[in-house]
């Protein structure tokens, strides 16, 4: 099982330390495609990208193989032709690049490309590099198989506000392991119940990226201003995904924990 680095999405690498300058001045739309299709079907599809600096942008078009996942092997994408592949975008100026997506015959779960936008700025002093990406997503109809699993529950409950020593800022981190052979976008929330079942608060999940087949990664669901009061509560995860490739589902775990008089926050061992 590969822990995952989050890169999905739009991801940014900078060549130079000054490159920062030239990758805030391109942008692209969108920043993620989901698509579905049937083997052998094409897709066509376009990028915007616009030169929000002052200066020319020399762009490159450099989309790169995703389907060993974030450890898996960089190479040409066969089923993938983008163009135009070089282009130059003068100051404020918008410009379209075409992607057309020829879906293999023998294609099964999904199809995962990262599509960087190489960019170098004219004129500068100094040469000025970055790489700002966007993941394709193609599901084979049919053949997507969405699973998930929460493997593991933790929590801290500290103080938060300054000066302030009752602790109320708690923080639920939540292990998800990736176990279909489709990415899977994790949402979902952190429902706090008091001994008497009582609702205390509702925690949403902190997501936005990307988790891909056999992957696992942490994410958090942070409240402020959350006062738990002595004694046991329940701590119940609910985490939803698929829904973007039409096959939505939803898995949880619940973990029992104790506040002491003095605040600390204790989760009970689970058998």
């Amino acid at each position: 099982m590969r822990r995952a680095r989050r890169s999905l999405g739009v991801a940014v690498m900078l060549a130079l330390a000054g490159a920062s300058s030239a990758q805030a001045a391109l942008s692209v739309s969108p920043s993620r495609v989901v698509l579905r299709a049937k083997p052998a079907r094409v897709l066509v599809g376009f990028f915007v990208l616009e030169n929000q600096g002052d200066s020319p942008l020399a762009v490159r078009v450099e989309p790169e193989d995703w389907a060993g996942g974030i450890g898996g092997a960089r190479g040409p994408v066969g089923w993938l032709t983008v163009r135009p592949a070089t282009l130059t975008l003068r100051p404020r100026k918008r410009a379209r690049v075409k992607y057309t997506i020829r879906v293999p015959e023998d294609a099964s779960g999904e199809l995962r490309t990262q599509v960087f936008f190489t960019t170098e700025l004219s004129g500068a002093p100094m040469p000025m590099r970055s790489r700002l990406g966007t993941i394709i997503y193609v599901g084979i109809e049919g053949t997507e198989r969405i699973a998930a699993a929460i493997t593991q529950v933790s929590a801290s409950y500290t103080a938060g506000t300054p000066g302030v020593a009752q602790p109320d800022r708690l923080d639920v981190a939540v292990t998800i392991r990736n176990d279909g052979n489709a990415h899977i976008a994790p949402d979902g929330a952190v429902v706090i119940r008091d001994a008497e079942g009582r609702l205390v608060a509702t925690v949403p999940l902190q997501s936005g990226w990307g988790l891909l087949p056999n992957e696992e990664d942490l994410y958090h669901a942070i409240g402020h201003g959350i006062h738990l009061t002595p004694g046991r509560h329940t701590l119940e995860v609910t985490v939803h995904c698929g829904g973007d490739l039409r096959h939505p589902i939803t898995v949880s775990r619940s973990a029992d924990a104790v506040v002491t008089e003095t605040g600390t926050l204790d989760l009970l061992p689970t058998y």
